[in-house]
């Protein structure tokens, strides 16, 4: 008689033992072991919580997006909520799974790195490792030594209040100790030590060998291959709103089966399918996640320019005539000299300014010192002083001029443009300006742009931030400074960077910040440096000048709203509804 394990007690009355025949008194009720063991067992397991954890890779645990149908007979359905679908995000895999190794489905049943059947696995093979799925099962206590698998199998049963089939083929004895852990994990975990693996229909699990399950599915594979062939093809229209049919035309060829024949008619932008009727919903699908309307970004920069002029100038000429000798009566009584005539020794000429200081029939200035300031018309301002005596013998003559000039200056130039996402977009104003060009064929004019310009390609990511290439230009003219022909030169401000702003904030893309500072003097050696007299003796130059350059950027999102109210009707929406700020 073959012995059944303790638990087992309940379905089957113990074989009377040498003990009972001696006369043993026999208990007045007795429970059954396995009932009072199932009982604890439940009482122990009240309030299990989900345990993520890695287990063998099983129908259930396979992505939406595959459809596992490994039975013989049954055809995988063509649609509804078991069929292949177009998904917008891929599974999340183990990512601890080795670089570069590609996730495949699982095979229906059995872990998708399981070993093969038949063999074992090589030294240094990176086998990938099943997708990660979440246990919800009970968390019971196992602890068996030789128990035969079959009657393992009716216990979790009873745990899991799940229906489990076994086949001829499972067969074997187990040995293990397990405490605190989920039903559910401890069968993957059971199935895989035994090569085993399980498919789940609803309540009902069959447990069969693993290289049963994949003869079953290569089998299936085969079978729908071959119904593929003979299945009657279908065709549809499939009308593309945003998207160009013929950029679609290439990704949808790759859903279609060798029967499939795909073409595009131009004028209304249709693609014409014909397929299977499965491989026609894949492609509906695809085409309506694909023809999504594209975001539309606005572009405005603003190119700010600040220049600050500031020149003080302070100047002084002075000078005078001094005569002793007869003429004038004032003669020294010498001999030698006789006469003695002292001046100024400044040179004037018509460009020297004496206005103040010539008067009273005075032919010259005599400037000893003429170090005056740059006083015009519209600028700055000079007084003079002439002194003589009645008879002319002495002259003395002064004037002091000043200039101070202030000046500021702002420019504000703002382009704005609109483009789609992924799609490079400019704007430019400006003037050419011609510029004659001598070589040994003559005379040749050439055109030169003097412009402003903003060239810019967005990219709109998925958290509504965009990503800009922007190229920021600003020429003009200069015909302060020109050539030897007179032609102008031109004054550039270019500004050109990649970066990151999020809809609707402004950011700096750069600045140029330059001062000029110039103190200068022009004076009479020694003599200037003397403290207070100095100043009759120099000339003063203060300049101060600053220029400034900035350029700001704004994206806006222009069709966010309608992307929102496509989102409430069914379409995707690539990004997150507008927070308040």
């Amino acid at each position: 008689m073959t012995k059944l394990p303790w638990w087992h007690s309940s379905r089957a009355p113990a074989a009377p033992t040498t003990e009972r025949r001696r006369g043993r008194p026999r208990a007045r009720k007795r429970w059954p072991a396995g009932v009072v063991w199932l009982a604890l067992l439940l009482a122990r397991s009240a309030g299990a919580d989900d345990v993520p954890t890695m287990g063998t890779s099983n129908a259930a645990a396979a992505p939406a997006s595959v459809q596992v149908n490994p039975t013989p007979g049954t055809p995988a359905p063509a649609s509804g909520k078991g069929a292949p679908r177009i998904t917008s995000s891929n599974p999340r895999y183990d990512a601890t799974a080795p670089a570069g190794a590609a996730p495949s489905a699982p095979v229906a049943g059995g872990p998708a790195a399981g070993p093969v059947a038949g063999g074992s696995a090589s030294l240094g093979t990176m086998v990938p490792r099943a997708p990660r799925r979440r246990y919800s099962g009970r968390r019971i206590d196992l602890d068996f030594k030789g128990a035969d698998i079959h009657n393992i199998l009716r216990l979790l049963a009873d745990v899991g209040q799940v229906n489990i089939v076994t086949s001829d083929d499972v067969k074997g004895e187990v040995t293990i100790k397990m405490r605190n852990v989920p039903w559910d994990q401890a069968l993957d975990v059971i199935l895989r030590s035994k090569l085993l693996g399980q498919v789940r229909e609803g309540n009902l699990i069959r447990v069969a060998p693993l290289v049963v399950l994949e003869k079953e599915l290569e089998q299936e594979i085969a079978r729908q291959k071959q119904l593929a062939d003979v299945a009657p093809t279908e065709t549809r229209i499939i009308a593309v709103s945003y998207a160009d049919a013929k950029n679609l035309q290439d990704r949808v060829h790759d859903l279609l089966s060798p029967r499939g024949k795909i073409s595009v008619d131009e004028r209304t932008n249709q693609l014409i399918v014909s397929d299977l009727g499965s491989n026609l919903n894949l492609v509906e699908e695809l085409v309506r996640n694909l023809d999504s309307q594209t975001l539309q970004v606005v572009i405005e920069a603003r190119i700010v320019e600040a220049n600050t002029n500031f020149s003080r100038e302070i100047g002084v000429q002075w000078g005078g005539s001094g005569f002793a000798d007869s003429a004038h009566g004032t003669s020294t009584g010498l001999a030698f000299p006789g006469n003695v005539a002292v001046g100024g020794g400044g040179i004037t000429d018509a460009v020297t300014p004496t206005a103040g200081v010539l008067g009273a029939g005075a032919a010259s200035p005599n400037f000893a010192v003429n170090l005056p300031a740059k006083v015009a018309t519209d600028s700055g301002g000079a007084v003079g002083l002439s002194l003589g005596s009645l008879g002319g013998a002495f002259n003395l003559n002064l004037r002091l001029s000043a200039m101070e000039s202030t000046g500021q200056v702002r420019i504000l130039s703002s382009p704005r443009i609109s483009t789609m996402d992924n799609v490079e977009a400019a704007i430019e104003q400006g003037v050419s300006i011609p510029i004659s060009i001598i070589s040994a064929q003559g005379i040749q004019t050439v055109f030169v742009d003097a412009k402003l310009n903003l060239t810019v390609k967005p990219h709109v990511t998925n958290d509504g931030t965009v990503i800009m290439t922007v190229h920021v230009t600003r020429n003009e003219p200069d015909f302060a400074h020109t050539g030897a022909r007179g032609d102008p030169t031109i004054l550039k401000k270019e500004a050109k960077t990649v970066m990151l702003v999020r809809d609707g904030d402004t950011a700096v893309i750069g600045g140029i910040y330059q001062r000029t500072s110039t103190l200068h003097y022009d004076k009479v050696p020694f003599l200037a440096d003397i403290p207070i007299l100095g100043f009759f003796f120099r000339h003063k130059l203060d300049q101060d000048d600053r220029t400034e350059f900035l350029v700001f950027i704004t994206p806006r999102i222009a069709n966010r709203s309608e992307l929102s109210r496509a989102d409430i009707t069914g379409t995707t929406s690539p990004l997150p509804l507008p927070s308040a700020r």
